[in-house]
């Protein structure tokens, strides 16, 4: 084919006698030898038959494309997110049961706002508002506050009404919380409907956790969160499970600690995922600030994979959040729509309400669905990573944009010689390689 080169999003990774070849555009890496590194990386210089066997592999697997190939890469990206963003088939609920919290985070961003709890009333018209959606087939709740077991009268009452959606099927619901509350007569809530997911955060390890989340009383949470995780995974082993632990550069060294304690208390169990929650600063915060910037993140990831701890594969990213979703709601406690959890308790940044059943601020909803992803920013389009690029974040990229906020939403392994990628994709290499090895059988290798 005329025009073929090495493809924009291709990546070639030498190390030692290993050669690899990885695309963004599919997602894919390849185990490769010097001969085809070279024809990659040369093609263009090449004289070649062009309907020669390697060339046409090699073309198939997006290593060699034409720039129109390319290019069409990005339209495809942005038509699947816009399919996506617009998609009226399927509901989003993000629900505070109560923006009440039983913990005084010193960092919290919802300490100074008005505690709310959810009347019987008001859940009565969220059901209505969910069946309002006469195009959806499906609806998925996660539950949110606050903490959202202080509301747990409001979400026994929802559950007892989800059945009654009509067409609307209810798909799976998750909750995010402080784990504090997860025991008794919460832990019976879920028995109907045992929740698909749920998010328990720790700040650390338990030194550094019971200094951040502390009772009204200053006393730590730690101990009260491990003991009701282990009664949670007991009652509810087939609920995915995910422990973020938020860490900046203070405690970046602890994680480990907090992820082989974890992992060592549920040794069997493979659906317990515990993660770092990367507290990130804005661009124009000083190098001292506790927060982390993009070179800070790389250097601590690749510590954890060093110690075997990996979390970074990349994915195509063809679909926002719930900001970039046309019918995926906030709803509060009083009914009002936001379509960020940060915007909850801001008045200027509430776009409805469940007794209109629409968007009443269209001026924010545009911003949000228009502006809310690197998908679809010119800026964007011709850079490689753009397909995988995983940085983002609609609230912050808004404030990007219209309040010159100065965050860095580009990917972690954006870089001139993109070093740092490399890497990275070399250790997952190499710990596929070993799990292979691993799990080869003497009769039959």
């Amino acid at each position: 084919m005329l025009g073929l080169r090495k493809s924009r999003y291709c990546f070639l990774i030498n190390k030692g006698d290993d050669y690899l070849a990885y695309t963004t555009a599919a997602n894919s890496f390849y185990k490769i030898n010097s001969y085809v590194a070279e024809l990659i990386e040369n093609f263009g210089s090449e004289k070649l038959k062009n309907n020669s066997e390697e060339i046409e592999t090699l073309h198939k697997l997006k290593l060699l494309t034409t720039e129109e190939e390319d290019d069409s890469v990005v339209d495809l990206l942005r038509m699947k997110y816009m399919m996506r963003s617009y998609a009226q088939d399927f509901v989003g609920i993000t629900l505070l049961p109560t923006t009440a919290c039983n913990l005084r985070c010193p960092y919290c961003f919802e300490k100074n706002k008005q505690a709310y709890v959810m009347s019987n009333e008001i859940c009565d018209k969220v059901i209505d508002f969910i069946k309002s959606h006469h195009r959806a087939k499906g609806v998925s709740i996660t539950w949110y506050g606050g903490e959202p077991l202080l509301g747990s009268r409001v979400i026994k009452y929802m559950l007892s009404k989800i059945d009654t959606l009509g067409d609307v099927k209810f798909m799976s619901h998750g909750m995010i919380t402080n784990g504090t509350l997860l025991f008794g007569k919460n832990l019976e809530i879920f028995r109907e409907h045992p929740l698909n997911s749920i998010q328990i955060t720790l700040d650390g390890n338990k030194d550094t956790h019971d200094t951040k989340r502390i009772y009204a009383n200053g006393r730590g949470s730690y101990d009260r969160i491990i003991e009701n995780l282990k009664a949670f995974v007991e009652a509810y082993p087939d609920t995915y499970v995910s422990i973020r632990v938020n860490i900046d550069k203070n405690n970046a060294g602890k994680f480990m600690t907090v992820y082989e304690t974890i992992k060592g208390l549920f040794p069997k169990k493979k659906n317990i995922n515990v993660y770092p929650g990367i507290l990130k600063c804005c661009g124009k915060q000083s190098e001292d600030s506790p927060f982390m910037m993009n070179k800070d993140v790389v250097k601590i990831k690749t510590e954890y994979r060093k110690r075997g701890c990996s979390f970074d594969f990349p994915r195509i990213v063809a679909s926002g959040c719930c900001a970039t979703s046309l019918t995926s709601y906030v709803i509060g406690p009083r009914g009002e729509i936001y379509k960020c959890w940060e915007d909850v308790g801001e008045e200027a940044l509430v776009v409805g309400n469940i007794n209109e059943k629409t968007y009443t601020n269209m001026p924010l909803l545009a911003k949000y669905m228009l502006h809310g992803s690197h998908i679809l920013e010119e800026e964007c389009r011709e850079c490689p990573l753009l397909p995988v690029c995983s940085n983002d974040c609609a609230k912050n990229r808004l404030s990007n944009k219209f309040m010159d906020a100065g965050y860095d939403l580009c990917s972690i392994y954006k870089s001139k010689d993109y070093a740092e990628l490399n890497d990275m994709l070399y250790d997952f290499y190499q710990g596929y390689v070993k799990a292979k090895d691993a799990n080869k059988c003497d009769h039959c290798c």
